[in-house]
């Protein structure tokens, strides 16, 4: 596997070092020193992941990804944050409401590291396939990632996306928190089980739907969520 990785750690020595690891196995690394530089080194490359620290001087990792998730150019981007302390859960709910696809703590195994940056990139790249599903108005297509109503389309996080197209093709299946925190985010329930994770994505994929198709969603008390056609 090959691609961009931007870096961003005020820890030079730290940035250094996991960039050389991520060179040896054949990724082009760009590095910033702080999350404004970093939205900088954005706007003039094509990047196909950001690895972040969460604790930087001025503008945080979380901070950082918000204004990436907030710019049409960048919307859709990987992000991994990364901690140097023990990640409480107000943390990391934060930094998934934000719109961070994963943490990790440091010190961390970079093989680890790498095995999550293969997962998220690889779930972040489109299908080639012609799967277009249709719900009255709305057509939802995986090949394009979008949700579109009539000609107008409804623009949806890439993990709002996700969640919704892991709940229209379960058929009215019922989903759990933790199933939904596997499927669509790839996380180990055992070691994060939140469920206003889930919760705060539901609500926020709810309001962009409007009220004819977010009426598809139904909460089942005491069980999770599912998805009405």
């Amino acid at each position: 596997m090959s691609g961009v990785v931007l870096v961003v750690d005020d820890d030079k020595d730290f940035a250094v070092l996991l960039a050389r690891y991520l060179e040896s196995n054949s990724f082009r690394v760009l590095k910033a020193f702080k999350a404004k530089d970093a939205l900088s080194v954005l706007s003039k490359n094509k990047v196909d992941l950001v690895i972040s620290d969460v604790e930087m001087p001025g503008m945080s990792g979380v901070e950082l990804v918000k204004s990436i998730r907030d710019s049409q150019k960048t919307a859709d981007l990987p992000i991994i944050l990364m901690s140097g302390k023990k990640i409480s859960e107000i943390d990391m709910i934060e930094g998934y409401t934000r719109g961070s696809d994963d943490y990790i703590v440091k010190p961390f195994s970079m093989p680890v590291l790498f095995a999550k940056m293969k997962n998220i990139i690889q779930r972040s790249k489109p299908s080639r396939k012609n799967d277009a599903i249709k719900i009255e108005n709305v057509l939802i297509s995986p090949s394009k990632r979008q949700v579109v109503r009539g000609d107008n389309e409804i623009p949806l996080t890439r993990k709002e996306f996700d969640l919704l197209l892991t709940l229209v093709k379960g058929k009215g299946r019922i989903f759990s928190h933790n199933d939904l925190l596997d499927l669509v985010w790839g996380y180990d329930p055992a070691r994060y089980n939140n469920p206003h994770t889930v919760e705060s994505h539901i609500s926020s994929l709810r309001k962009k739907l409007g009220e004819k198709l977010s009426g598809k969603i139904k909460s089942v008390t005491g069980h999770g969520y599912k998805f009405d056609l």
